[in-house]
């Protein structure tokens, strides 16, 4: 890696996610969206190695579990207990969204138990740390394609789970601690949205490579 590149390894998380925590407002949010450029920050991860960006992806995992699920749960468990009597269609569709949320932790767990372990035997290969017999067995197991064809494009879904809740809300009577969630959703959102792009436009991208070299040896 270059080390004059200003994407270290030890600071990454935070300048990818920095901008996230200046969010006050919903015109913060929305200034935020809108100044997201996809190919700019493929060009900023692109120095980093196959390794960095799977550490990046586990920490951002740990991040989602730890800090901004609970954050959301937090925003629901507080609508359902206060508002579930006199609106219920809010309350209805907080639990919509719980729902989606554990179709993302097993996404997470498919990808921290099954994914990255392939990938980094795969690095573990290209550096010449598993014997030839080994390399062929892994080769033979598996392949990036595996991952690709069952890939669910959950970042998507979040998306589209945001415009429903949004639509939905907009029929009835908003409260305060519903906005509230709603822009957590939506922050939740973009925040999966540059995961995706960092994982499906460059660290796939890498692998891929790294995979048609292993097998041309």
């Amino acid at each position: 890696m270059n080390t004059s590149s200003p994407f270290q390894a030890d600071n990454l998380f935070e300048i990818v996610y920095k901008a996230s925590d200046s969010v006050k407002t919903e015109e913060d949010l929305n200034l935020l969206i809108s100044d997201f450029d996809a190919d700019l920050l493929c060009s900023q991860m692109e120095s980093l190695s196959v390794s960095q960006l799977v550490k990046f992806l586990r920490v951002s995992h740990n991040y989602y579990l730890s800090k901004k699920l609970p954050e959301i749960e937090q925003s629901l468990l507080h609508i359902r207990e206060k508002y579930s009597n006199t609106h219920g269609l809010l309350a209805g569709l907080a639990v919509y969204f719980n729902n989606y949320k554990k179709k993302l932790v097993k996404h997470i767990r498919m990808e921290e138990e099954v994914f990255f372990p392939f990938i980094e035997t795969l690095v573990l290969a290209s550096e010449g740390r598993l014997s030839p017999e080994e390399t062929k067995e892994l080769l033979q197991a598996t392949s990036l394609a595996d991952f690709e064809d069952n890939h669910d494009s959950i970042e998507e879904e979040l998306r589209e789970v945001e415009q429903i809740i949004k639509a939905y809300a907009s029929q009835t009577e908003q409260v305060l601690p519903f906005s509230v969630f709603l822009n957590q959703v939506t922050l939740f959102e973009y925040e999966l949205r540059k995961h995706a792009v960092i994982e499906d436009m460059v660290l796939v991208k890498k692998v891929a490579d790294l995979e048609a070299e292993l097998r041309n040896v």
